[in-house]
């Protein structure tokens, strides 16, 4: 293996309680940019929270259930040797119910050359980020909010300049991954993470203790050794029972301090231990705990308060929807515990009717049960063989009629499909196994359809089983005087308390709370709230704003795509992670300002100053960008009228003669003819579209007059041509295996090679094709959509999977992927072209035409040269296709369709990286990105050096012959980079015109300086 490629992981599992605490005191650092996206969390201290540290190799996807505690994991791919996790700083505060943890990471690289990590994990139910702080010239900076899109790209575009950034993001669920660059080489960089909780009642017989106790545990699992290992807690109010970590009592500080706290401390140097921090605290007896705080002009309330449960059983169902999540991701989920549950649950009632659904990227026929007597064991064999592969439709997991409860088993990650997880008509538990879920979607579905949510990593299974067979008092209904914008945790109480937060409009208020007991009786109960002067609270410590609005995202997020707006304007608002905002730290002032994002307070003055200048230098920009373009289409006109030869080209000119005192003297070819005169701009209109057609008629009939009489030049028009690509075959062993099996042995044949694999977009894509090929389309679609499954929201493993899909003739399942990657990277003009390329490929034009006029009239980074020309030549295809198209947004100058008779577009998936495209004509002569254009016509578009492409090549008018089409690697400048570039090349004959024909291939690059002939070209009679 070349050591430049090996890839590390490094896996942490980090507990992380909730805290709230001031950001202005809690950053402070060094020229670097952070950015914190919602994927995955270093760290976790919280109820249930645990952090492991380990270098491992990449690790299968789909594999064998993972612990109840999941792991964060540091991806370092390019790191030859593991990074070191130097020191791990652990600040806890505990006042009351309120958790707050403060963990810094201090990270070092042993490698000689810079890196790019990126840290992954999940946080538990209940947990959010209040900060996160990047040591920048020793000092840690705290992160601020940032539209989740926009701190992608300006992450990307900071680091292309090598300057520090770190970018923290939520992705989906409880999922979060945070970038970091640069990992200095041979050096170290800190990492500050801060998390807020609430812990509530109930939680005791989790951590062992009794019933009268609230637990908090923070995990202190490492996987490798930690150099050094502080713990600090503190406790406000009554002191901790006890504490043990592990099976080892810790001794406890009961003194109070000057500020009457309670401290429990210890340090361990090369710490190896896997103990979990277990502290049993005592329960509060206060029926209504009030927390009243004001937040930017808002007065923000959060009450616990004391309800009375009464529970029924549920009347036992006749007819029961099993829904089983058996996508890739499902494998991770704990299945003991869940056929424990479902073992005494029929125990339990017995008889019943038992109809089967099972979902991965589309929904399996139903398969019917009888269950008799408890028995249940046909049943129990089918889920014990189950198959798990494939992406999650949660859109297709809706009970089959006729049934009266359902069972949904998932972890309610999603990432297929364009439906939602919807509302049952009848009661719906959602049951959850895995570590990593999004139980707040699970919860709201669960609940508004009369059901509950079920997390087995946190209770037993009959106490599971008991919540099945029981109907409990719910919440109903909320409204009052003196508040608004009401929210709550559950339907249910918890414990025998409820939570509401919401916003006082007067000192003094009254809450309506309409209960429904069992059987369907519904009462009133009224909460007085009384605020004392509420105190100012900003960014972590605003306690009671926080905990609203960490309720109010919870339910925003359960109909994520009709909530995007509102998510991201609570986001931005509270500075809180969400699928719509991230946190970013940037290196310094003019990065803020070029990218608008408003900093720290610290930078705000000088922040201000350079905004004011750099509105109207954008604005300027904007005007000018339209005819740049105009100007660029102008010249392509301009070639495309030329009439260039299609003979032979001249002999290569003789060496230079010396002239008397030494100048040379050139043998010059002849200069080529003159070009035709360029016509005028396109009008609008019926009148625009008769005198263009008019002027194509004639620059066609002047070209081929002009071609006319010239050895080996045929008449385009009259000429055929043809496309030839040549099959891509990976030589892999797990590919020679499946080429020479039996079409009825390739399913079983890649699941027997797929654990070693699964951490490979290449294996699933090779394995697809073959079944394709085979004529097993659905098998090669389940095969395939595990692409959505490998790295929750990667835009560029999204991007593979939507191009293999439309090479699969599948436009429909591809068109939400692609609407994925543009919610993704929306600063990216490929996602605009990709999309509207599937749109016009679904035949939806108009949609299509949209699209592809963002990618002309926007002003993108000049590491897109061309891509505006590119994209108007697709655009002005459809329209000339397609006619009675509305075209009133599209500048006139810009209307004009120019037909090609050999077109190819090369497009590939990797960010950073130069790939480039070559055509050899039958003269002998290449076209590419150092000789753009060649003597019989031959346009190569600019060389695309940092992005993903298009390069195009276009000929109007060919020359009779063979014309091969290559793809070579040139180099990348990524820290992050895949062992192999997947690239899409589209090769068309008749572009542009009703005869177009298309061809499009799926192929790789394994490394600098590899390149591979795709196909070829064939125009009239073959030389």
């Amino acid at each position: 293996m070349n050591p430049e490629t090996l890839g590390l992981t490094m896996t942490l599992s980090l507990p992380m309680p909730a805290f709230p605490v001031r950001k202005d005191s809690f950053f402070r650092r060094r020229s670097s940019a952070l950015l914190l996206e919602g994927t995955v969390l270093l760290g976790i201290v919280a109820l249930t929270a645990t952090t492991v540290f380990a270098a491992i190799a990449p690790q299968p996807r789909v594999a064998t259930p993972v612990p109840p505690f999941m792991p964060a994991r540091l991806v370092v791919p390019e790191a030859r040797l593991p990074i070191e996790l130097r020191h791990v700083a652990v600040q806890a505060e505990v006042a009351g119910l309120a958790v707050a943890t403060r963990i810094e990471l201090e990270f070092y690289n042993p490698n000689e050359r810079v890196l790019e990590g990126e840290l992954q994990f999940p946080l538990l139910e209940g947990q959010s980020i209040a900060g996160f702080a990047l040591d920048i010239d020793g000092e840690l900076r705290p992160a601020v909010p940032v539209e989740k899109a926009k701190g992608q790209q300006d992450f990307e575009d900071v680091t292309r300049t090598r300057v520090d950034p770190a970018l923290l993001e939520a992705t989906q669920g409880n999922n979060y991954k945070l970038r970091l660059y640069p990992l200095p080489g041979r050096g170290a960089r800190r990492v500050v993470l801060e998390i807020a909780e609430i812990l509530s009642a109930g939680n005791s017989t989790a951590a062992g203790t009794s019933a009268s106790a609230l637990a908090w545990r923070l995990p202190l699992q490492f996987g490798s050794p930690v150099g050094r290992l502080d713990v600090a807690v503190r406790f406000a109010g009554a002191a901790p029972l006890s504490a043990r970590l592990g099976s080892a009592v810790l001794p406890m500080q009961r003194a109070k301090d000057e500020n009457g706290m309670a401290s429990l401390t210890f340090t361990r140097s090369n710490y190896r231990g896997s103990g979990v921090l277990h502290v049993a605290l005592p329960a509060t007896a206060v029926p209504l705990t009030l927390s009243v705080q004001e937040f930017r002009g808002q007065t923000y309330f959060y009450a616990e308060f004391d309800l009375v449960m009464h529970s029924a059983p549920r009347a036992k169902p006749r007819n029961i929807a099993l829904i089983w999540d058996a996508s890739g991701s499902g494998a991770a989920r704990d299945h003991g515990k869940e056929l424990a549950v479902l073992d005494q649950y029929f125990k339990r009632i017995g008889q019943v009717q038992v109809q089967l659904l099972t979902v991965r990227d589309t929904a399996a026929p139903v398969e019917t049960f009888a269950i008799a007597g408890g028995n249940w064991q046909l049943l129990r064999q089918r889920l014990e063989t189950m198959v798990y592969d494939g992406a999650t439709q949660l859109g297709a997991m809706q009970p089959p009629s006729g049934t009266d409860l359902a069972l949904l088993f998932t972890d309610g990650l999603g990432n297929y499909g364009d439906a939602p997880l919807s509302v049952a008509p009848i009661p719906l538990y959602a049951v959850n196994a895995a570590s990593s879920a999004d139980a707040g979607l699970l919860r709201r579905v669960a609940e508004q359809s009369g059901g509950a949510y079920l997390d087995l990593l946190n209770m037993t299974s009959a106490g599971a089983v008991q919540a099945l067979g029981t109907e409990r008092t719910r919440l109903v209904a909320m409204r009052g005087t003196g508040v608004r914008d009401l929210e709550t945790a559950s339907v249910y109480v918890q414990n025998g308390r409820l939570m509401v937060a919401g916003i006082l409009t007067e000192p003094e208020a009254e809450m309506v709370l309409e209960i429904q007991a069992p059987g369907g009786v519904r009462r009133t109960r009224t909460v007085h709230l009384k605020a004392r002067a509420p105190a100012s609270a900003q960014g972590a410590t605003a306690l009671a704003a926080r905990r609203w609005a960490t309720l109010r995202l919870a339910v925003l997020e359960a109909d994520y795509e009709r909530n995007k707006a509102a998510i991201r304007r609570l986001g931005l608002d509270f500075g809180m992670l969400s699928r719509e905002t991230s946190l970013i730290v940037l290196d310094n002032v003019a990065d803020y300002a070029r990218y608008e994002i408003e900093p720290p307070t610290s930078l705000r003055a000088k922040w201000q100053d350079l905004m004011a200048s750099k509105s109207q230098t954008d604005a300027t920009a904007k005007a000018r960008h339209i005819d740049r373009v105009a100007a660029d289409f102008a010249d392509k006109q301009s070639w495309w009228d030329k009439r260039f030869p299609k003979g032979e080209p001249p002999a290569p000119p003789k060496p230079a003669a010396a002239m008397p005192g030494g100048a040379p003297v050139s043998t010059m070819a002849a200069p080529p003819p003159a070009p035709v005169p360029a016509p005028a701009s396109m009008p609008s209109g019926a009148a625009a579209a008769a005198a263009a057609a008019a002027e194509r008629a004639r620059n066609e009939s002047t070209q081929r007059s002009s071609s006319a009489g010239r050895p080996g030049v045929a008449d385009a028009a009259s000429q055929s041509a043809s496309i030839q690509l040549r099959k891509w075959q990976p030589d892999e062993p797990y590919a020679r295996r499946l080429r020479e099996a039996k079409s009825e042995d390739l399913y079983a044949i890649y699941l027997d090679e797929r654990p070693a694999y699964a951490a490979s977009t290449a294996f699933f894509l090779d394995v697809a094709d073959i079944l394709f090929e085979r004529g097993q389309p659905e098998l090669g679609s389940r095969v395939l959509s595990n692409l959505a499954e490998m790295n929750l929201e990667n835009r560029h493993v999204l991007r593979i999977l939507a191009y293999r899909l439309l090479l699969a003739k599948q436009v429909k399942p591809a068109l939400p992927v692609l609407q994925k990657v543009l919610a993704l990277s929306p600063n990216e003009p490929q996602s605009y072209r990709d999309l509207g390329l599937a749109l016009a490929a679904d035949g939806q034009s108009q949609q299509a035409i949209d699209r592809l006029w963002e990618v002309v009239s926007r002003p993108w980074n000049n590491r897109f040269p061309g891509v505006e020309l590119i994209a108007l030549a697709e655009l002005n295809a459809i329209v000339a296709r397609q006619p009675g198209m509305d075209t009133r947004r599209i500048d006139a100058r810009l209307l004009r369709n120019l037909p090609l008779e050999l077109r190819a577009v090369l497009t590939w998936d990797a960010d950073n990286t130069d790939i480039d495209l070559w055509l050899i004509d039958p003269n002998g002569e290449r076209s590419y990105y150092g000789n753009r254009l060649t003597y019989q016509g031959g346009r190569m578009s600019p060389d695309f050096t940092g992005g993903y492409g298009p390069e195009e090549y276009s000929l109007r008018v060919a020359k009779p012959g063979s014309y091969t089409v290559k793809a070579q690697f040139y180099g990348h400048r990524q820290q992050i980079v895949a062992p192999s570039t997947t690239l899409m090349l589209k090769l068309s004959t008749g572009f542009g015109t009703p005869a177009q024909k298309d061809e499009d291939i799926v192929l790789r690059l394994s490394g600098r300086g590899d390149d591979v002939t795709v196909g070829t070209f064939t125009v009239g009679a073959a030389p």
